[in-house]
């Protein structure tokens, strides 16, 4: 994929400076200016690399942002209005998109307008794409993907956000986290009865093409019955539906918590 720039601009008060080893610190005269902003530009190579932390001066350090490209997503599904029919929204209806399209966001709120919806994604720039076309939305950074430094999808979004009655899922493949861990995440912020949602519209015959052309997006398979099955019944879902064909994969799990 193309390099991404990201430029920051950072403006540092005087109070945030360390103090100095004399004895004692001069008042900045009353009509003195403040400092002028610092301008950093962070590169992110094309290929993905191990994050590294680049110090600033008065010890304010900014990590590299590596973008991976998830536009082979933008064009969704035939089978887009099915995964929103499974979550069984209303117009009070809490609900998390995790690693959703713009596309995604978009039609969801088109045809079930709900009480909340929050985005949760690795990438800053579907983020700001969702956030540009949508102010509503609440969006988060799931900083390492769905693992997350805190080991699961739910530490990206602040504890304020609870009570999710739907979760979509829009692209598991590319969470690098296990079916398991996920839904167990998902438990600790659902009400009873939510409905979480699994889903990739362009189904499993696209999957293949995905994992070859776009390997360090597609880091895990879509879960079968059998794996799901036993993560659910681990965490206190049950399989309201499940299909798994060629152009459609769809599996709908009820919280019983």
């Amino acid at each position: 994929m193309a390099a991404t720039s990201t430029s920051l601009s950072l403006a540092f008060s005087y109070l945030l400076r360390p103090a100095r080893t004399h004895p004692q610190l001069q008042p900045r005269p009353p009509n003195s200016e403040f400092p002028k902003p610092l301008r950093l530009s962070l590169f992110a190579p094309a290929a993905a690399v191990a994050p590294r932390v680049a110090a600033v001066p008065d010890g304010v350090a900014i990590a590299d942002v590596v973008e991976k490209d998830w536009s082979f997503l933008d064009s969704p599904g035939s089978d887009l209005q099915r995964a929103l029919d499974a979550g069984a929204l209303t117009p009070s209806s809490r609900v998390l998109a995790v690693t959703p399209t713009a596309s995604f966001v978009g039609a969801l709120l088109a045809a079930s307008p709900c009480d909340l919806l929050v985005a949760a994604h690795e990438s800053l720039y579907v983020l700001a794409g969702v956030k540009e076309a949508h102010d509503e939305v609440r969006c988060f950074h799931l900083e390492g993907g769905g693992g997350g430094r805190g080991g699961g999808v739910v530490e990206a979004v602040p504890e304020r956000f609870d009570d999710f009655d739907a979760v979509f899922v829009c692209y598991f493949p590319g969470m690098g986290i296990s079916a398991a861990a996920l839904l167990k995440s998902l438990a600790k912020r659902c009400s009873k009865g939510a409905r979480v949602v699994i889903f990739l519209d362009q189904g499993r015959q696209n999957l293949e093409q995905h994992r070859r052309e776009h390997p360090d997006v597609v880091t895990s398979d879509l879960p079968n019955r059998s794996s799901l099955e036993k993560a659910a019944s681990g965490n206190k879902y049950e399989i309201a539906e499940f299909v798994d064909e060629p152009s459609l994969y769809l599996a709908v799990l009820q919280f019983q918590g």
